[in-house]
């Protein structure tokens, strides 16, 4: 993540301040944290299929939207769940596979045994989902300003342009990363589902 954001910082450092940037950067890791906590994102079912639902999206926009709000600027509504929507299936049909090698390992390495269904695998990939969401919504925002020197989507092909995104991404390495972030944030993880199951008794 640190260096998408660097990306926007450089592209955008006469005008947008560094701190909203950063603070856009705490905004993803949080809305990750409180998406894998809640268990939101997406579901696995037999065959190894990852499937995006409502809320995967809903999160996602909401996401984006707090984004938008730590930067300054303003983009639709209905871009930004357009944008959130067109995102997530791409993502989901260049990784899911990967994705779901990654929750089966870590799976695997949590628990010995016949324990694995006792694993929240939703944790791993909401959080995988979100973060990674986030990530390629600031890499959307570099690539736009960069061509044309605002965050104006009247005339951008939402859909096509979330397809660039993704293609022109490193996908495995960025999972990659975004795992490492996921082990250092577990705790955190572990604390907000604790706080989410006692609000929802």
């Amino acid at each position: 993540m640190y260096l998408a954001l660097k990306a926007l910082a450089d592209a955008t450092k006469n005008v947008i301040e560094e701190e909203k940037v950063e603070k856009a950067g705490k905004t993803i890791q949080t809305c990750a944290i409180v998406s894998a906590a809640s268990g939101l994102g997406a579901s696995l079912f037999p065959g190894g299929a990852l499937v995006l639902t409502a809320v995967a999206i809903g999160a996602v926009w909401t996401m984006y939207v707090k984004i938008n709000k730590d930067l300054g600027i303003s983009i639709s509504d209905n871009t930004l769940k357009s944008l959130a929507s067109a995102m997530l299936s791409n993502f989901i049909t260049n990784v899911g596979s990967f994705i779901v090698a990654i929750v089966v390992t870590a799976i695997i390495g949590f628990i010995p045994g016949l324990h694995i269904l006792a694993i929240p695998a939703q944790t791993l990939v909401a959080y995988l989902t979100v973060f990674s969401a986030g990530i390629l919504y600031i890499k959307f925002l570099t690539k736009m300003f960069k061509a044309k020197g605002n965050f104006d989507t009247s005339n951008v092909d939402v859909k096509q342009a979330a397809q660039d995104i993704v293609s022109e991404t490193d996908m495995k390495a960025m999972l990659k990363d975004v795992k490492k972030s996921y082990k250092e944030d577990k705790s955190k993880i572990d604390e907000e589902r604790k706080n989410h199951d006692s609000q929802n008794k």
